[in-house]
């Protein structure tokens, strides 16, 4: 089963006008943030019923999530998790929370008293754009020129957290949104490698313009072979670059 399933206009509103996906806490329960976890470092699984399990390299921490709400200047009122540790004495810090960001869907913002300490994203890949000026510090990467000749381009840096499989790239085409609100398309594949670990990363230059994306990547989880399916697409709310789960290509 691919993973990205979810309604995709819910997403593209989120990124091209900045409105939030997610409901408050008492709403949505545990849920929403329900699977797997990841960072470059580490892993947390959540389920259903709030239980977690947060993989340090020495060793995990086991605990339950409880609901709270916190308050945003530019959002309101929004939905939080506070972690309870089954072993207290394991943590030298007296607060373990985990916020959504309301502008990066599939994102959660894991703090330590009241500072945030690392980003968990709900797929083992992160997208970030990256200047001209900086490529040269990346080496090596993949590279991919999806602009035909037009400007004025950026420049995304796809890193996997985990090792994949299947890894493609792909410009769309014909995109609409149908009438259960998935985003449809054709995709030309611009690039694929059957294998790609946690060391090797992608750069695309690519235009970010109209109000449908126009680049995806495709890959499988080397671990499980679970599927996931993105669309890149920049943010109304702060110009950053955001994956918009999409229903498995046409192309």
């Amino acid at each position: 089963m691919r993973k990205g399933t979810r309604t995709a206009a819910a997403f593209l509103a989120t990124a091209l006008i900045g409105a939030s996906p997610a409901g408050k806490a008492e709403e949505a329960g545990f849920a929403d943030i329900a699977g797997d976890w990841y960072t470059m470092e580490i892993m947390m699984t959540v389920e259903e019923d709030g239980r977690f399990v947060l993989g340090w390299n020495d060793g995990d921490w086991t605990g339950s999530l409880r609901e709270e709400t916190q308050l945003s200047e530019e959002d309101g009122e929004v939905p939080a998790y506070r972690l309870v540790l089954d072993r207290p004495e394991l943590s030298m810090w007296e607060e373990l929370m985990l916020v959504p960001d309301p502008g990066s869907p599939g994102t959660l913002v894991y703090y330590q008293d009241d500072v945030p300490a690392m980003v968990f994203r709900d797929a083992p890949v992160s997208v970030t754009e990256v200047t001209e000026e900086e490529l040269e510090y990346l080496e090596p990467y993949i590279f991919i020129d999806a602009t035909a000749g037009r400007e004025p381009a950026a420049y995304v840096l796809i890193t996997f957290l985990r090792p994949v499989k299947d890894a493609a790239v792909l410009a769309m085409s014909d995109q609409q949104i149908d009438e259960d609100g998935e985003l449809l398309y054709n995709g030309e594949t611009l690039e694929w490698r059957e294998q790609l670990d946690s060391q090797e990363s992608i750069v695309v230059k690519t235009v970010f313009d109209g109000d449908l994306p126009n680049l995806a990547i495709s890959f499988l989880s080397e671990d499980d072979g679970t599927g996931y399916d993105y669309a890149l697409q920049m943010s109304g709310r702060d110009g950053s670059i955001v994956l918009l789960p999409l229903p498995q290509s046409q192309g």
